[in-house]
């Protein structure tokens, strides 16, 4: 090894010249991380426009399968025995993410996750997941859109969820929006106002603002509940 390291075209070598080319080597490796990153943000923000096309209760099954097709959308859970997407009853899940850039160790794992509901022929719900995942940061936005009553249990509005009871300032680590027939339209305008930014950077989404809507109240007392006045 010595010997291979003192011969031509190596003996010439410094300290310096070598650390300069694995300098060079990173940056290399991190701009074509970071290229092949770029799409997927581009294609998620695409889909998110088209996403925001469906109206509930209107849309139909073909114009959410259209969609699947052009986004690689695929059919979800529909219940604990079968995956098939029927007219009578389909799920249509989407997924976007940073791989490869989630690799680079301070960037951590973004990822946007989407799914389309019909039912005999019509869209009847749609729900967005967008959520920054580190080794010391944890944040998830959710958005559930249903033409028709919730899930028993639950309220119309936007709920902060995992809150720290020992942090000051009420930051939620899950913030939830859950939307129906009854919701103002300036709230489902602003449940929706997430840019997707995240899916290709290299620094700056550890923090809750990075997926939590700009126009959406977070910030609260130290428990998690509805953020009164947000239905």
């Amino acid at each position: 090894m010595f010997a291979l390291l003192r011969a031509k075209p190596f003996k010439d070598l410094t300290v310096g010249s070598m650390l300069i080319g694995l300098v060079v080597l990173c940056l290399l490796t991190l701009a074509t991380l970071y290229g092949l990153t770029i799409p997927h943000r581009t294609r998620a923000r695409a889909f998110l426009r088209d996403f925001m096309t469906l109206r509930l209760g209107e849309s139909t099954f073909a114009d959410a399968r259209r969609i699947a097709q052009q986004y690689g959308g695929i059919p979800w859970y529909v219940n604990a025995t079968d995956m098939t997407c029927t007219f009578q009853r389909c799920h249509l899940a989407f997924q976007f993410d940073n791989l490869p850039l989630s690799y680079v160790p301070t960037v951590g794992y973004i990822r946007f996750f989407a799914v389309i509901s019909t039912r005999d022929g019509i869209v009847v719900g749609r729900e967005i997941d967008y959520e920054t995942t580190g080794r010391h940061h944890y944040f998830r936005y959710s958005v559930f859109d249903f033409d028709g009553p919730l899930p028993k249990g639950w309220t119309y509005g936007v709920w902060r969820l995992k809150v720290a009871p020992d942090d000051p300032r009420g930051v939620p680590h899950v913030l939830e929006v859950r939307l129906g027939p009854s919701s103002t339209e300036s709230l489902r305008e602003r449940a929706y106002g997430i840019d997707l930014a995240c899916l290709a950077k290299l620094y700056g989404c550890t923090k809750p603002s990075s997926v939590y809507p700009p126009r959406i109240t977070y910030l609260g007392p130290p428990y998690q509940g509805l953020v009164p006045g947000e239905q």
